[in-house]
């Protein structure tokens, strides 16, 4: 997907990227120390305004521990989306 659209993800920000195709996100730290958040499950229990919001306080708090952030999105769920909006602009 990043070889097929560079220009996409080259400067993707996790605020502009819609919590909604995200599977997972996987933080490591400078320390070693490494969380996994599965974003699907917390998405099955809160909604996405909502998830985004505390990702983004943990990136804020964390920002100077954080080494690398790691994350899988839901590629064929953002195909079908951006395919089927398109059919409705044409």
């Amino acid at each position: 997907m990043v070889k097929e659209w560079p220009e996409v993800f080259e400067d993707l920000y996790m605020n502009t990227m819609p919590v909604a195709y995200l599977i997972l996100l996987r933080l490591e730290f400078t320390n070693g120390r490494i969380w996994e958040i599965n974003v699907q499950e917390q998405l099955a229990n809160a909604e996405a305004d909502e998830i985004a919001t505390k990702l983004l306080n943990i990136f804020q708090e964390y920002r100077n521990d954080i080494k690398k952030i790691d994350f899988q999105m839901d590629v064929e769920r953002l195909k079908t989306d951006i395919q089927e909006s398109s059919k409705n602009l044409l």
